[in-house]
């Protein structure tokens, strides 16, 4: 199974335009599994095989235990994170790109309003649930074709996906409702968006409550406020996660000095870079740069 780190606000990574689809699990940061994010066009599914998990989706908080099936639609901001004193939980994370996998030939055997967004599906699924056994099998299932990557093996994880969404569009698909509380609960999670993406685009800058509370069209008690419930992280946690993330990039793939790097990554104090950096990854800048050479250097060997 390929590892990622965290995902970004970006297309999900999927395989090939002829597999849209992927299968992974991100390694932690600090007691994040992956930060806040969301997919355009692509839902989630994520099945919990081991341990529990913290997740926050849309604002609404999910304890996702062993046998869970999460359920994520496109567009959703979602994060988990660690639970406290518990061992990090083992996961499968599925990415389905819907538009690319229900094509003009294939529409005619699902709902048209899976793929509009008038579908919607409820966010956790457990083992007394009726159709649960079949949703997990086709899921296992996924996983071990994938892994063995034996001949064909990704026609064979095409056909279940098709039965995937099938299933899930048939038994547990409902018309989503367009309520006034749910219109403005929509606005403030496009708002958070906006805000999450300047970020990931000026990292490097410093960056002003009351600034970024402009952007997010609210006053700066109500968005600290509302960050923190539709994330479950505050702001300053959220930066500086994207902000180490970048810094971890640029200390693998570039020669730059750290202290450098820190002030690339928007943290003007080397010291606070050095303890933020051990909080998410264990260790120091120094010691991860030294480790990521290694590990290329074994890799190396063994081609």
């Amino acid at each position: 199974m390929s590892s990622f780190a965290a995902p970004a606000n970006v297309p999900a990574y999927l395989i090939s335009n002829y597999l849209p689809f992927n299968l992974f699990q991100a390694q932690p940061y600090g007691n994040a599994l992956f930060s806040s994010h969301w997919h355009d066009q692509v839902m989630e599914i994520i099945f919990v095989v081991k341990g529990r998990m913290q997740l926050f989706i849309e604002g609404y908080s999910y304890v996702g235990e062993e046998g869970d099936i999460i359920l994520i639609e496109e567009g959703q901001i979602h994060g988990a994170y660690l639970m406290e004193k518990e061992e990090v939980p083992e996961y499968y994370a599925v990415l389905i790109n819907k538009s690319i996998l229900l094509t003009a030939e294939s529409m005619h055997i699902v709902h048209e309003p899976l793929l509009n967004g008038k579908l919607s599906f409820p966010r956790c699924l457990r083992a007394e649930d009726d159709n649960y056994n079949d949703l997990k099998e086709l899921i296992l299932n996924i996983a071990a074709e994938y892994k063995s990557k034996k001949s064909g093996y990704e026609l064979v994880i095409k056909s279940y996906l098709y039965r995937l969404i099938v299933t899930l569009t048939r038994v547990y698909g409902y018309e989503v409702s367009n309520s006034k509380a749910e219109g403005v609960n929509r606005r403030r999670i496009e708002e958070l968006r906006d805000v999450m993406l300047y970020v990931e685009e000026h990292y490097g800058e410093q960056f002003t409550l009351n600034g970024i509370s402009k952007l997010a069209r609210m006053s700066p008690y109500h968005f600290c406020r509302t960050f923190k419930k539709i994330t479950g992280q505050t702001f300053v946690e959220y930066v500086n996660l994207c902000r180490i993330r970048k810094g971890e990039e640029m200390i693998m793939n570039s020669s730059l000095p750290i202290t450098q790097i820190a002030h690339r990554v928007g943290f003007n104090n080397i010291n606070y870079f050095n303890r933020v950096f051990r909080k998410y990854r264990l260790c120091s800048p120094s010691e991860f740069r030294k480790q990521a050479v290694q590990d290329l250097h074994a890799s190396t060997e063994l081609n």
